[in-house]
């Protein structure tokens, strides 16, 4: 059986995950928003995704509820929207003025990620690594082609295989 968020009765809420080390966690707060939201014109490239990666990442280190540095699951990047080839007309264009400037044509072809960027702030009630402490948390970034619930099966293997203890902050009640 696959293990997926689960139920869980104390909250009332699908929202606990169990981890590969065993470890459970909860979904405290889930941030989601289009990735290419902002975008009006043109055609999104490895510049202006790797900046809005990094603006996310800004983002979420300032959420509430969010301590430490956030973790990044990185998206697929892929030269296509939605199926091969759908972009290889933009991608002659670009490459016919731009040339052999390698460099600048690398930046500019055309590169998609995910269509939707979300951010959770996930808990668990036993430190990672202070045994003083009372609980841990870890806010994760990630990337998937549409809104959660339920989030994306490949992403929730990539959050049960977390390294907790070494991502995590400790803190208090």
């Amino acid at each position: 059986m696959e293990k997926r968020v689960e139920f869980d009765v104390s909250y009332n809420l699908t929202c606990k995950l169990t981890l590969d080390s065993g470890r459970d966690i909860v979904l405290e707060q889930l941030y989601q928003e289009r990735t290419y939201r902002g975008l009006l014109e043109g055609t999104p490239n490895r510049v202006a995704n790797d900046w809005g990666i990094e603006h996310n990442l800004s983002f979420a280190r300032k959420l509430a509820g969010s301590i430490g540095d956030p973790y990044l699951i990185a998206p697929n990047r892929r030269d296509y929207v939605r199926v091969p080839g759908d972009m290889d007309r933009i991608r002659e264009d670009i490459e016919k003025r731009i040339g052999d400037w390698e460099e600048g044509l690398q930046q500019r072809l055309p590169e998609w990620i995910p269509f939707v960027c979300c951010i959770g702030c996930f808990a668990s009630v036993k430190p990672a690594r202070d045994s003083r402490k009372d609980c841990s948390s870890l806010t994760v970034v990630w990337y998937q082609d549409n809104f959660a619930m339920p989030i994306d099966p490949v992403i929730q293997n990539e959050l049960r295989s977390l390294n907790w203890n070494e991502h995590a902050t400790d803190g208090e009640y």
